[in-house]
């Protein structure tokens, strides 16, 4: 009897675990080599890039019958995530600063700084380069030049000239 409880069981969780929505996976990964010059030496920084691309498979309704199955085009989710050495992770992230939106979008030199309106469409303002300094990034952009820094609470820290103010003023893009 035991053993026919089990099996019914083992039968049940099968069948629960085998109705997934279906789903299409594609990755890339590229591997590139980056040399930074120091003063004295050259250091090799190897950066992975990998780009996921995920999409349910929904079928066309009218071929339930059918063999071969027509496919309903999907939404399909991009994500894109950058290794450093395979030490510091580098995703597409998300910040604020003064009710405006930004997304760091992560490359091989550092990462490009977008900045998003309502309607969902970005414009680069800025970019960021890897200095020879573990953790600091030099940062060319629209609203201000400098260098930044992501702080423990993984908020984008940069610090910059103001010529105007004759000071050195920092700016903080708060992660969401």
């Amino acid at each position: 009897m035991k053993h026919i409880i089990c099996m019914g069981l083992f039968l049940l969780v099968g069948t629960l675990f085998a109705q997934e929505q279906a789903r299409e996976i594609k990755e890339e990964v590229v591997v590139k080599t980056v040399k930074v010059k120091d003063n004295e030496k050259t250091r090799e920084n190897k950066v992975k890039e990998v780009t996921r691309e995920t999409s349910d498979v929904e079928l066309n309704e009218n071929d339930i019958n059918k063999v071969n199955q027509d496919r309903l085009p999907a939404k399909t989710k991009v994500e894109k995530t950058t290794y450093v050495d395979d030490n510091i992770l580098l995703n597409e992230t998300s910040y604020k600063i003064d009710d405006a939106n930004y997304v760091f979008s992560p490359n091989s030199e550092g990462f490009e700084m977008l900045q998003s309106n309502e309607n969902n469409q970005s414009q680069q303002i800025g970019k960021s380069w890897a200095t020879s300094v573990k953790g600091y990034y030099i940062v060319d952009g629209t609203p201000h030049s400098g260098i930044g820094y992501f702080d423990q609470n993984g908020n984008f820290v940069t610090e910059f000239y103001n010529k105007d103010t004759k000071q050195v003023e920092v700016k903080t893009y708060l992660k969401k």
